[in-house]
């Protein structure tokens, strides 16, 4: 699975200057076992597990979309 990434997390932070949101995703999702992956920094990126279908934050709604379009068979 993918989603907001860290570096991502700590790139907003440094933006608006306080921490902006309460926990990670990317962190949560490693302590509970997901195997996360991420594309890069501000990259379109998007993965499919199965019926799974998860994109890494609003960049990447390309290719979620292509991803779907895929698993849909059309």
């Amino acid at each position: 699975m993918t989603g907001f990434a860290d570096i991502e997390e700590e790139a907003a932070d440094a933006a608006a200057g306080q921490k902006v949101m309460p926990w990670h995703i990317e962190e949560a999702a490693k302590e509970r076992g997901a195997n996360y992956v991420e594309g890069g920094l501000w990259k379109a990126y998007a993965v499919r597990d199965g019926r799974l279908i998860t994109g890494q934050q609003q960049f990447s709604g390309r290719e979620v979309a292509r991803l779907v379009v895929e698993a849909l068979g059309t």
